[in-house]
């Protein structure tokens, strides 16, 4: 199934009234995450969401928070090869290996741009370079895996890096 543009999600989410739905709209879209972790979860949740529905993952959500130790990411980057063998068996969360894998490897990247630069958020909003989608397109996939165009088009927005409108004026697809 392929994923939906912002426009169609908020179109949506109008006429939708789906709880998951309006919960993430008016808790999480769009909003500047202030918590490491509560960034880090909103980007993991764009990698489990490709090719899926937005409902299928957040109907999830609390089963991704116990799998993923509530994505406190120093928990999440010491996990190992048993770990995701427990949680490709997890029938709470999405079971892809190669999800799980950048999850966790996009975890202990988190690590080195805390360390390098304070945080996770301060990187993110302060010193990601770029101010545009394209130019933050090209640093998100050079740093983490897993990050395709739409998926880092959807976190920057999400996460308020960028607005609506300016992630709606490239087609992800190039």
């Amino acid at each position: 199934m392929p994923e939906e543009t912002s426009k169609q999600w908020e179109a949506a989410e109008r006429v939708s009234g789906d709880p998951f739905r309006e919960w993430y709209s008016k808790e999480i879209w769009g909003q500047r995450a202030t918590d490491d972790d509560a960034l880090f979860e909103v980007m993991s949740l764009q990698v489990f969401q490709a090719g899926l529905t937005w409902r299928m993952v957040l109907s999830r959500r609390d089963s991704f928070r116990a799998a993923f130790a509530d994505w406190k990411i120093d928990a999440v980057a010491a996990m190992g090869p048993p770990d995701i063998e427990r949680l490709r068996e997890d029938p709470g969360i999405i079971r892809n290996r190669q999800k799980i894998q950048a999850v966790i490897t996009n975890a202990g990247i988190v690590q080195g741009l805390r360390s390098e630069h304070g945080g996770f958020c301060d990187w993110f909003y302060e010193t990601l370079p770029g101010t545009d989608y394209p130019s933050l397109l090209k640093e998100l996939r050079a740093t983490f895996k897993f990050m395709g165009p739409e998926i880092s088009r959807m976190w920057l927005m999400a996460s308020g890096r960028i607005t609506r409108e300016e992630g709606d004026k490239y087609d992800p697809a190039g």
